[in-house]
């Protein structure tokens, strides 16, 4: 008899859940706010009064999300929310926007187990979208996001040691370090399951200031996501030397591994094709991204998250890394066509 692959809690993730405010605005925007352009920051005193200005400035969007969750939701829009293959842990405020968002996401098939903080607001993000769509800068204010703590997973092993698959973003270790070094080793805890660890860089500040954290997790890292400039961000703190993204990919494969199995490096690029390098291989392959018509792309926020929740949904089935891929990247697809990290009434995903 075939062994059961759509398991309750077959992937476990942690991260910030936000309510994401989203809007269309200009470069002058950002400048006022020095802000990244198609880039990710943590607030800071000098954009206290950003969401303010947002707010009353432009049409806004308000959707829940965060990153891991964003990617959890996508697992679950395509496995089916009738059974929760993804467990989620993050932190939430005792607030309309924290039930809000747990009703929605338990609504979409992912089991939320959240940690309630009376004395802060659930977290929120900016999320500033330029270009017709092509381009998106957030600035995330955490709120009761940076209240998590190893506690809170601890409460939570169960599921934990339940998961073959753990998926985490860099934004974690901006949040609880530890929690996160503590479920990258449990890959080699269980000598008779296979469990993977999968990451994601999330961010360019994630490498710049969380460097030594990031390397610590490194060598259990099963596979690494990550966008132009955040394996770029990557490659400066690792003083690889090279810009050239095929050759990052090699190198990034390559980095010292204490769990057994191959690394393989994903880096997006947008439009241009998504490169994919393997411990011990000096190939990088490439997989090429549907080019839409400019009037198609209406927001590019949360395309990386769709991605991985296409990869995670095709991997837990064990399905061909090159399906996962492909899956990863109908689903970016779908994802950009749409205001908000949001996705069609259908999964028509055809390998």
């Amino acid at each position: 008899m075939p062994k059961e692959l759509l398991v309750e809690g077959s992937i476990f993730g942690i991260g910030n859940p936000l309510l994401d405010i989203s809007a269309n605005v200009s470069d002058d925007f950002l400048k006022k706010w020095e802000l990244p352009k198609n880039g990710a920051i943590l607030a800071t005193a000098r954009q206290e009064n950003l969401y303010e200005d947002l707010i009353n400035s432009f049409q806004i969007d308000y959707t829940a999300g965060g990153a891991c969750q964003n990617t959890m939701r996508f697992v679950q829009w395509i496995i089916g929310k009738n059974t929760s293959v993804t467990t989620f842990v993050g932190c939430i405020g005792n607030d309309y926007f924290g039930r809000m968002m747990e009703k929605k996401a338990k609504g979409e098939g992912v089991k939320v187990l959240y940690s309630v903080e009376k004395e802060k607001a659930t977290g929120t993000c900016a999320v500033l979208i330029t270009d017709n769509g092509r381009m998106r800068s957030c600035c995330a204010y955490l709120g009761a996001a940076e209240r998590l703590k190893k506690d809170d997973i601890i409460r939570n092993w169960h599921w934990v040691d339940k998961a073959r698959v753990y998926y985490v973003t860099g934004h974690s270790l901006s949040v609880t370090p530890d929690s996160v070094v503590s479920i990258s080793h449990q890959t080699n805890a269980d000598k008779f399951t296979d469990k993977k660890f999968i990451f994601n860089l999330a961010a360019v500040y994630v490498s710049e200031k969380y460097g030594k954290v990031l390397m610590e997790i490194f060598p259990y890292v099963d596979f690494i996501f990550g966008n132009e400039e955040e394996t770029l961000a990557f490659a400066r703190m690792r003083g690889y030397g090279t810009e050239d993204f095929k050759e990052i990919a090699k190198k990034m494969a390559n980095e010292p591994k204490k769990t057994k199995g191959d690394r393989t490096a994903i880096i997006t690029q947008g439009s241009k094709p998504v490169l994919v390098a393997r411990t011990g291989s000096n190939k990088v392959d490439e997989f090429p991204v549907p080019q839409l018509e400019d009037d198609k792309i209406v927001d590019t926020n949360g395309a990386g998250d769709a991605l991985t929740g296409g990869f995670l949904a095709m991997y837990i089935q064990e399905k061909p890394f090159d399906v996962c891929l492909k899956c990863g990247i109908y689903c970016a697809t779908e994802c950009i066509q749409r205001q908000g990290v949001t996705y069609p009434k259908n999964f028509n995903f055809k390998p």
